[in-house]
């Protein structure tokens, strides 16, 4: 069985003695903060218990009847200090509303596919994602912000779920978005066929 690399969980202190090196938890906190900025603040009554590998990952968890949540990496992840950084950047969006939705729209997946390879580019600026389907969401979008940075932001500060918004108030905040985007982005991303 693969070990985890030790870089992800093993934090060493700097050798200028103000702090430690990066791993998966710290990264987190990053993530957090900036798509915080981005997109506006996370819901915190759910308590992230902590980052751990699974073979069902990458996916986020929600261990008993709690608002607790946990983060999966894929097990391949343990090796690949890149693929971790990108699993957990496009898991990160996702604590932003845990749980308003059961399903995912392709809003929110592109979301968290156009974060995450945000992310990982200053590190790896060639990185893609081989996924076709969530590259496919992740430009729709960047099309969406491209028109409107604060499109998520402004809706999310009316209380609305990403999950949860419509197209007519994407289009109310991006009236220049054209209203085929606007629709394929609130479908279900289980039922969107691109």
């Amino acid at each position: 069985m693969a070990t985890v690399k030790d870089s992800l969980v093993i934090a060493n202190p700097l050798p200028s003695g103000d702090g430690y090196t990066w791993t998966l938890a710290s990264r987190l906190g990053e993530m957090i903060s900036d798509i915080e900025v981005q997109f506006g603040k996370r819901d915190r009554s759910w308590t992230i218990l902590g980052i751990e590998f699974c073979d069902n990952g990458p996916q986020t968890w929600f261990p008993g009847d709690s608002e607790q949540i946990i983060i999966q990496l894929g097990l391949s992840a343990k090796e690949d200090p890149v693929q971790a950084k990108f699993q957990l950047a496009h898991l990160s969006v996702h604590l932003l509303d845990p749980g308003a939705s059961s399903f995912a729209t392709v809003l929110e997946q592109g979301l968290a596919t156009y974060f995450s390879l945000q992310y990982v580019k200053q590190f790896h600026p060639n990185y893609t994602t081989s996924d076709t389907k969530y590259a496919a969401a992740a430009r729709l979008t960047a099309q969406l912000l491209y028109i409107n940075p604060i499109a998520i932001k402004e809706l999310r500060s009316r209380g609305i779920k990403i999950s949860q918004i419509t197209a007519s108030q994407l289009l109310a905040v991006c009236p220049k978005l054209p209203k085929s985007i606007a629709l394929a982005l609130v479908t279900p991303f289980h039922n969107w066929i691109e």
